[in-house]
C-alpha cells in the first residue's frame, strides 16, 4: 500500500495535506450551494461532514472497504483536535490591546452576566437531565452532566480538549455525543438566531438600531472612547515577519501554560493529590497569552503583534480543528445515544431563547436586542456565531454590541465556554455527583441573574 512508504512524520504531513484539500472542496462546494452561504454553515462544518461521509463510517460502510482515507491518517487526524484548541485558546488575548479595567467591565459587564447566566443554566440544566432521566434511564454517564454547556457554550474545541479527562473517567462515549451537540448548535444558533432577528425587525416591540437613522444611535464602535487601535507593525522594524511574530507569541503563551500546569500538577501530587494529572492544557493557554499581552504592553513592544497574523493562525487552527473532530467522531456512539441528543438540543436551544428574549431586555441596559443576540450566538454555537447575529442585527454598527461583546471574551473565557471552570466540571461532578452539580450551578444562576437586573438601573445612573 502507498501509504506503508511513509515515515511517521511524512504521514503527519500527508495528513495535513489531505485536510487542506477537503477544506479546499467543501469551500468550493459552500461558494455553489446558496443555501450553506445563506445559513452561513462554515466551510470547515462541511468539510468535517464531508470528510466523515467519505470515510470508513459511511462509503467504507456501504463499500464494505476503510473508505477513502487509510487508517494511519485517520489516527492523526484523531490527534489534531486536542492540539489545535491550544492554538485557538492561547491566541485570545494576544494582540489586543488591554484596556483599562474600568472600562472595560463598564462596557462589557452585561455581556459577562448574561454570558455566565447562559453557561450556569446549561450547566444547571444539562446536570439534571443526566440526574434525573439519562443516566437512570439512559445509562448516560454522569460525567455528562456538563455536557450542555461544553458542547453548546464551549463548541467543538472544549469537546476535543476536554477528550481525555472524559476518557479518563470512563466516559469515552461523551466525546462523540458533545461533538454531535455542538454540531447542531452551530446549525440552531444560526437558524434560531436569523429567526429572531427577523422577528425583531418586524415587532413594534423591539426597537432595532439597523432601522433608526444613524444618528441617534449610541455611536459606532470604530469612534468608541474605550477602543485604542494597535498601529500595524512594520516587518522591518520589528526584525520578523508578522505571521512568525505572532506564531513565536502564541507559542510563548502555550509554553508558559505548560510551565503552570505542570507545577500545579507537582504541587498537587506533593499533597497525595492527582486532581490535575488528566486536566486539560488549554484553559491555561488563556492565562499564558494574557501574560505574554502584559508584558508586550509593559516593554511596549504592543506593535509588535499584529492582530490579523493573531487572528488569522487562530482561523486557521479553529477550522482544522473543527474539520478533523467532525470527520472522526463515531457515528454509532451518536446513533446509540439519541435519546441525549435530542434531551440536550431541546434544553439548549430553549434555554438561549429564553435569555436572550426574557433576561436579556433585563440585562443590557441599551439596545438590549443587538447586544443580547451576541451572548445568544455564543451560547449556541462559539465566539463568531455572536459575532455572525450582532452583525446581521447591526450590521452599520451604530451599538457598541460587538465591542463590549469582544471585550467579554477576556473574562468570560478564561472561566466558561471551554475555560477553568468548564474543565473542573468533570473532576467536581465526578467527586460530588450530577445532582448536587446541578443544583450548585442552578443557585450561581438565580444570583447571576439577580445581580444583572439589579446592576442594570445603577449602570443606566451612572
Amino acid at each position: 500500500m502507498l501509504i506503508a512508504r511513509y515515515t511517521d512524520a511524512q504521514v503527519v504531513g500527508l495528513a495535513l495535506v489531505v485536510l487542506a484539500l477537503i477544506i479546499f472542496v467543501s469551500w468550493l462546494v459552500r461558494r455553489r450551494v446558496a443555501v450553506l452561504q445563506r445559513l452561513y454553515i462554515p466551510t470547515a462544518v462541511i468539510g468535517g461532514f464531508a470528510m466523515l461521509i467519505l470515510g470508513p463510517q459511511v462509503l467504507g460502510a456501504l463499500t464494505s472497504s476503510r473508505g477513502l482515507f487509510p487508517v494511519e491518517i485517520i489516527d492523526v487526524w484523531r490527534t489534531l483536535p486536542g492540539l489545535l484548541i491550544n492554538v485557538v485558546f492561547g491566541a485570545i488575548m494576544i494582540g489586543k490591546r488591554l484596556p483599562k479595567v474600568g472600562a472595560l467591565w463598564d462596557l462589557s459587564a452585561p455581556h459577562f452576566i448574561l454570558g455566565s447566566t447562559f453557561s450556569f443554566g446549561q450547566f444547571a440544566l444539562g446536570g439534571f437531565a443526566v440526574a434525573l432521566l439519562l443516566t437512570p434511564v439512559f445509562g448516560l454517564s454522569p460525567a455528562a452532566g456538563g455536557l450542555l454547556e461544553m458542547s453548546f457554550a464551549g463548541g467543538h474545541g472544549t469537546i476535543a480538549g476536554m477528550g481525555e479527562i472524559l476518557v479518563n473517567v470512563g466516559a469515552p462515549e461523551v466525546v462523540d455525543i458533545g461533538l454531535g451537540l455542538a454540531t447542531i448548535s452551530m446549525v440552531t444558533g444560526i437558524v434560531a438566531g436569523t429567526m429572531i432577528v427577523s422577528w425583531g425587525m418586524r415587532s413594534p416591540k423591539v426597537q432595532v438600531l439597523r432601522q433608526t437613522p444613524f444618528a441617534e444611535s449610541e455611536g459606532t464602535d470604530l469612534t468608541s472612547p474605550h477602543i485604542a487601535p494597535v498601529d500595524e507593525p512594520d516587518d522591518e522594524a520589528v526584525g520578523v515577519n508578522a505571521t512568525t511574530a505572532a506564531f513565536m507569541y502564541i507559542s510563548v503563551a502555550i509554553a508558559l501554560a505548560i510551565v503552570l500546569l505542570e507545577a500545579l500538577r507537582w504541587v498537587a501530587n506533593a499533597f497525595g493529590s492527582d486532581v490535575f494529572d488528566h486536566f486539560p492544557l488549554f484553559p491555561f493557554t488563556v492565562i499564558g497569552g494574557f501574560v505574554v499581552q502584559a508584558l508586550l504592553t509593559r516593554f511596549k513592544l504592543e506593535h509588535t503583534a499584529n492582530k490579523k497574523a493573531v487572528d488569522g493562525i487562530s482561523g486557521f487552527a479553529l477550522d482544522m480543528l473543527i474539520v478533523a473532530a467532525i470527520g472522526t467522531m463515531s457515528l454509532a456512539t451518536i446513533g446509540s445515544n439519541i435519546p441525549a441528543v435530542v434531551v440536550f438540543t431541546v434544553l439548549g436551544v430553549g434555554w438561549s431563547v429564553f435569555g436572550m428574549l426574557v433576561l436579556g431586555p433585563r440585562i443590557h441596559r441599551r439596545n438590549w436586542f443587538e447586544h443580547s443576540l451576541a451572548d445568544f450566538g455564543q451560547s449556541q454555537g462559539n465566539v463568531a456565531t455572536g459575532f455572525v447575529l450582532a452583525d446581521m442585527a447591526d450590521p452599520k454598527r451604530q451599538s457598541a454590541s460587538a465591542t463590549a461583546y469582544g471585550y467579554k471574551q477576556l473574562t468570560y473565557e478564561p472561566i466558561l465556554g471551554g475555560g477553568l471552570l468548564t474543565a473542573l466540571s468533570v473532576p467536581i461532578i465526578m467527586a460530588v455527583g450530577s445532582l448536587p452539580f446541578a443544583i450548585a450551578s442552578s443557585v450561581i444562576t438565580l444570583a447571576l441573574i439577580t445581580w444583572g437586573v439589579r446592576r442594570r438601573p445603577r449602570s443606566a445612573a451612572a
